[in-house]
């Protein structure tokens, strides 16, 4: 069946039913450039205020800036493409809107809503995404539960991520345009962050929380 002109998209496969498609009105720069932007801008301001707390150590202080970055990625950018249906007949020039548009050439579930990515990245947006700023706080005020909500957090992340790889092998990758920029490099690359980065968190809080039960043993009694 062939589609009508407004059907007509840059997203994979080719005969996605998505009517009254508006392309991007802005440049993939400025997407580019607003995000680097905005991610730098959370992450200094976040090590300059784990600078105050001097009993963090330089890889609490950088998982501090992770999870505050995160979690405005999660709750924010997320959170749109779980709000914004829509979001590729979007004329306005909405940022959010016209990043979700870049973004569906690598995965276009985004765009057909499918209910498995949209179920996912609502516990994602609001779930996780509200979790990481509580957990950011309770690392700079040594509270005693942030590594467990490290472990639970960084342990959604993963699952999320895992499964959402899985889903997409076992659909044969038909959703991504080929290009190695949309499928390498937005698909592969940048997802993998959210299984590399929180790997390392579950390690320390494993470690810590282990460290912490193991001192606390009761010594066994002499005979």
């Amino acid at each position: 069946m062939v589609h009508p002109v407004s059907d007509s998209h840059p997203y994979f496969p080719l005969d996605l039913h998505l009517p009254d498609y508006v392309p991007l009105q802005v440049g993939f720069d400025y997407i580019l450039g607003v995000f680097a932007v905005a991610v730098i801008t959370v992450f200094a301001s976040t090590w300059r205020l784990s600078g105050r707390h001097k009993h963090l150590r330089r890889s609490e202080r950088l998982m501090a800036c992770w999870f505050m970055v995160t979690g405005l990625i999660h709750f924010v950018v997320e959170g749109w493409v779980v709000y914004k249906a829509d979001f590729y007949q979007d004329k306005s020039g909405n940022y959010l809107s016209d990043t979700w548009k870049e973004y569906s050439k690598a995965d276009s579930r985004y765009a057909s809503r499918d209910s498995f990515i949209i179920s996912m990245e609502a516990i994602t947006a609001f779930l996780w995404g509200p979790l990481c700023p509580l957990l950011v706080w309770g690392i700079f005020n040594a509270k005693p539960w942030r590594y467990t909500l490290m472990l639970i957090v960084s342990v959604g992340q993963i699952y999320g991520d895992v499964l959402y790889f899985g889903t997409c092998y076992l659909e044969g990758f038909v959703h991504s345009r080929p290009e190695p920029m949309y499928f390498w490099f937005y698909f592969v690359v940048v997802n993998a962050i959210w299984i590399v980065v929180p790997l390392a968190c579950v390690a320390h809080a494993w470690r810590a929380i282990s460290a912490a039960v193991g001192s606390g043993k009761p010594k066994a009694k002499r005979k």
